[in-house]
């Protein structure tokens, strides 16, 4: 991966370059992945979390509304640590419970598109009017991997709205993405192997890391999901070890990404069976697969933009 390395400080060379750099990302604790990044980017960096992250309040004892605006406040405090104001972050505010509903809604019913279709239209929306009005110069989003739906739809989205800005503007703006997980969360902040775009490496500084590993504490509503992710990497401890990963922390220090590749079919799943793509995802025992809950989104959103399915 020496490419991949020399590649991702070239880029971090030039990040001063981008006048105007934006995160688009699905949940507060999605700018973790690429935390190093980020921090490159201060101070003119802005934010834009798409959904309030309610997602998960069955694992508390709040109800979603007041779970959402718990993680909400944990995200300004993660951007806080990495020296960033709540002044430059906004959250669009979607409920993931409704995202999630209106998904498993068109997995048991598929000729129900017509009906969840507005709730994936005002995300749409709101996602291009807010890159419209900021116009930003470099784009980083989530990968689009087939690991979590609301991934891919905020992957999905930022495409169609940086399309019309470049249709307004007459200039395109760089649209990079992070590889978050896949097979629930045994290929974390990687891409797949059989990846074929380029990939591009940081390597933190210990600056950077212990910023990193302060912003991962300012979540302790996703204790869990991170501790999860430790026990898996202890399973998996020998071939991290063969890969130069001696610790959490050394896998920590790695963060890789790369330019979204321009030939990406959105209509095509992410893996081979859609059993890999959003692994045991469900809403209320309702599965969420990309066939039935996404393909269809994308489909409609692409024919409005005026692309044929």
């Amino acid at each position: 991966m020496v490419d991949a390395y020399f590649k991702g400080e070239s880029f971090s060379a030039l990040l001063n370059s981008y006048q105007r750099p934006l995160f688009l990302l699905a949940h507060h604790d999605d700018e973790i992945s690429s935390a190093g990044l980020l921090q490159r980017l201060v101070p003119g960096v802005r934010v834009l979390w798409v959904t309030n992250s309610d997602g998960l309040y069955f694992e508390s004892d709040l109800e979603p509304a007041p779970y959402g605006e718990l993680r909400k406040r944990e995200g300004l405090v993660s951007l806080e640590k990495a020296g960033i104001p709540a002044s430059q972050a906004r959250c669009l505010d979607f409920s993931e419970v409704e995202i999630y509903r209106a998904m498993a809604r068109l997995y048991e019913s598929p000729d129900s598109l017509d009906q969840v279709w507005p709730l994936f239209a005002a995300i749409r929306d709101a996602v291009r009017e807010s890159i419209l009005a900021l116009e930003p110069d470099l784009v980083v989003t989530l990968a689009w991997q087939g690991g979590q739906p609301e991934h891919d739809l905020t992957h999905f989205f930022g495409k169609l709205a940086l399309d019309s800005l470049a249709r307004a503007t007459g200039s395109r703006a760089a649209f990079f993405h992070v590889p978050a997980y896949e097979y629930t969360i045994v290929l974390a902040q990687r891409f797949h192997p059989l990846y074929h775009g380029e990939r591009l490496r940081l390597r933190l500084s210990e600056e950077e890391l212990a910023t990193k590993l302060e912003m991962i504490k300012a979540y302790p509503s996703q204790k869990r999901l991170f501790g999860d992710f430790e026990r898996v990497f202890q399973v998996l401890g020998p071939v991290a070890r063969l890969r130069g990963y001696r610790s959490v922390e050394d896998y920590l220090a790695v963060e890789e990404f790369g330019p979204v590749p321009s030939d990406l079919d959105y209509l095509a799943k992410p893996h081979f069976l859609d059993f890999f793509t959003y692994m045991f995802d469900d809403f209320e025992g309702t599965p969420v697969t990309f066939s039935r809950s996404v393909r269809p989104v994308v489909a409609r959103a692409l024919e409005e933009h005026g692309l044929k399915p």
